[in-house]
């Protein structure tokens, strides 16, 4: 494994179990998205507060904060007043680079046989401030992330993850499509799955998206290509 992997699973390595118990101030939460080319703004505040100061790591300029994907990817935050309280960065496979960064690691090769690559997004960049873990903070950042796949018929939401965020990606409705990733140092990444528009799947989750399900048609033709091609996962 390569070290694109380690540089999207270390931000969310620092999650934990006890999000629900922290009580958010109760200004409002606006959320929008940053889009290819604008300014990230306090998005490069949160990442950096997240990736290092919060896990001990003093590289103060690394590419982990921004790189070149945050070009051409559309970035939803999560705000409080002028402040960055959550974050995640969405790119399709359609450009030579994401491929590059993060085809080998998702066997995007697998999907490209039978979808287009704008139809499968990768989430990279994700950080919430750690006093900000709450269930309003993290339902806002998915929903919208999720309606922006809605807009872009997007089939396969995709995302690497450390074992300790599994629950909160299920949550959602994630699954594991591809057994975990082992990474130089022994440690694992855990690669999930998000269908949309899979209603059933969504439901048996009890997943806040489904009630945003547009076209269950289409989220079952894309769950039963799924099932069969990466049938060793189910």
């Amino acid at each position: 494994m390569n070290d694109n992997a380690v540089s999207m699973s270390a931000p969310m390595a620092s999650y934990n179990h006890g999000m629900h118990a922290v009580v958010a101030p109760a200004d409002t939460l606006v959320v929008r998205r940053i889009l290819p080319g604008e300014q990230l703004g306090d998005v490069q505040r949160l990442r950096r507060e997240v990736y290092f100061h919060e896990q001990g790591q003093q590289r103060e300029h690394s590419t982990r904060i921004a790189d070149g994907l945050d070009e051409s990817g559309t970035v939803i935050v999560v705000e409080r007043g002028d402040q960055a309280v959550g974050t995640l960065r969405m790119h399709d496979f359609s450009a030579a680079a994401v491929q590059v960064e993060y085809g080998s690691l998702f066997q995007i090769d697998r999907f490209a046989s039978a979808w287009p690559l704008q139809r499968v997004v990768v989430g990279s960049r994700f950080a919430v401030q750690s006093d900000q873990r709450v269930q309003s903070v993290l339902d806002k950042l998915i929903q919208e992330t999720y309606r922006h796949a809605l807009e872009k018929d997007i089939r396969f939401g995709l995302v690497a993850c450390e074992p300790s965020l599994y629950s909160l990606f299920e949550y959602y409705g994630f699954r594991e499509y591809l057994p975990p990733a082992i990474l130089p140092d022994g440690s694992a990444l855990l690669r999930m799955l998000l269908v949309t528009e899979d209603e059933p799947h969504l439901r048996r989750c009890d997943s806040p998206l489904q009630h945003m399900v547009r076209n269950p048609a289409a989220g079952r033709a894309a769950r039963t290509w799924l099932e069969r091609s990466f049938s060793q996962a189910f």
